[in-house]
């Protein structure tokens, strides 16, 4: 098995290593945290929720999170173009996104009992958040800036990066008053030199981090000169209350794709396709299940660049034959590497960050020493 777990490590790190690299992280990222899983609606929400449930879905059937909040919208829409009153419709989404707001905060969640005697977490909660951004941030600095987009909108890949004194570009500019410029993500990092030739060099702890479904932090409100997007970013505060004219901006909703045509979700989108659509590209997906269409569609589009790779870490159970990850290995695609947790035992986010995610400066000092032991002892033949 170690064995097994070393020859990853080593194929990661040449994956590592190429120009191109982007990762994908879904909401497996963040279930050790406790952030919920709103593929089907929590009970304390679906009291809440009880009579647009009925309304929209009748009785018996238990949507998830999305589908609600999409036909609220839809609704809202109608609505509003035929003139007619829809403030339940708003008092519904403002609950719907307070109660997210409450419980996906990561910094007051409370850890999965799964995980409850990781010693690492004890310390502290962004440990393997920590430690995934450190790893990525260790190849080369004469290649592209690692691409991290994510699907979540909790906030512990950006509390992480804080907490590293990493300097992420997320297409927000500004410091009291930030707002979404997309130009920003077209802009880099780089300090003087010490000669007099006026050479620069490149800032090393700089990541570019997309949030492609939004994120708790981002607020829609009325376009201004200042702001011509009407989108902003605030810091999270727990007295916050959602409300018309600050709606939080998660989720493009079921109809992602009619979505995905607005900003920021086009933007984001636009990104996302570019970035794994370069030569020589790779994806890493890790916490992500594959269920959303709209980013699959972008995916399936990079698979017809020959030069293109995607990694998969499959938390899934390895019997769900069913699951969206099982039909990419029905592909039989070498170009498609799926590291199973039937192979590996532990291909969760933390299980991938512990045990074959590489660390690059280890990598390199633990090959040199095998390399100077090899040459003293060499074998007989």
């Amino acid at each position: 098995m170690n064995d097994d777990i070393e020859k990853q490590k080593q194929r990661i790190k040449r994956y590592l290593e190429l120009e191109n690299v982007s990762v994908l992280a879904g909401a497996g990222t963040s279930f050790h945290l406790g952030a919920p899983v709103i593929r089907e609606i929590p009970e304390e929400l679906k009291e809440l929720c009880k009579a647009d449930i009925e309304t929209y879905f009748g009785k018996e059937k238990n949507p998830s999170y999305e589908d609600l909040f999409n036909c609220l919208q839809a609704d809202r829409f109608i609505k509003k173009k035929k003139g007619e009153n829809f403030q339940e419709i708003n008092n519904s989404i403002a609950k719907m996104q307070k109660w997210l707001f409450d419980h996906c905060n990561t910094d007051k969640t409370k850890i999965n009992k799964k995980y409850a005697s990781d010693e690492q977490l004890k310390q502290n909660r962004y440990h393997y958040h920590e430690s995934f951004v450190k790893k990525l941030l260790q190849r080369p600095n004469n290649l592209r800036r690692v691409n991290l987009f994510t699907t979540n909108y909790d906030m512990a890949f950006d509390y992480a990066l804080d907490n590293l004194g990493v300097h992420y570009i997320n297409g927000f500019m500004g410091v009291h008053n930030r707002c979404f410029r997309p130009e920003v993500y077209d802009y880099d990092l780089y300090y003087p030199g010490q000669s007099v030739t006026g050479k620069v060099h490149r800032a090393e702890k700089v990541m570019k981090y997309f949030k492609i479904h939004g994120s708790l932090s981002w607020l829609s409100t009325k376009p201004s000169v200042s702001n011509t997007y009407g989108i902003k970013e605030i810091p999270l505060k727990d007295d916050f209350i959602p409300d018309v004219e600050n709606e939080i901006m998660i989720y493009p909703c079921a109809s992602k794709k009619s979505f995905t045509l607005d900003l920021p979700y086009s933007e984001l989108f636009r990104q996302f396709a570019q970035a794994i659509n370069q030569p020589q590209s790779v994806l890493f997906c890790v916490g992500y299940s594959f269920y959303d269409e709209h980013i699959n569609d972008i995916i399936n589009q990079a698979l017809s660049i020959p030069s293109f790779t995607l990694i998969v870490a499959n938390y899934s159970p390895y019997d769900n034959r069913d699951s969206p990850i099982e039909k990419l290995k029905e592909l039989n695609d070498s170009r498609i590497i799926i590291l199973d947790s039937k192979e590996i035992k532990q291909t969760t986010f933390t299980g991938f960050v512990s045990n074959i995610l590489p660390d690059l400066y280890e990598e390199e000092e633990n090959l040199q020493v095998i390399e100077t032991m090899q040459k003293r002892y060499p074998k007989d033949n």
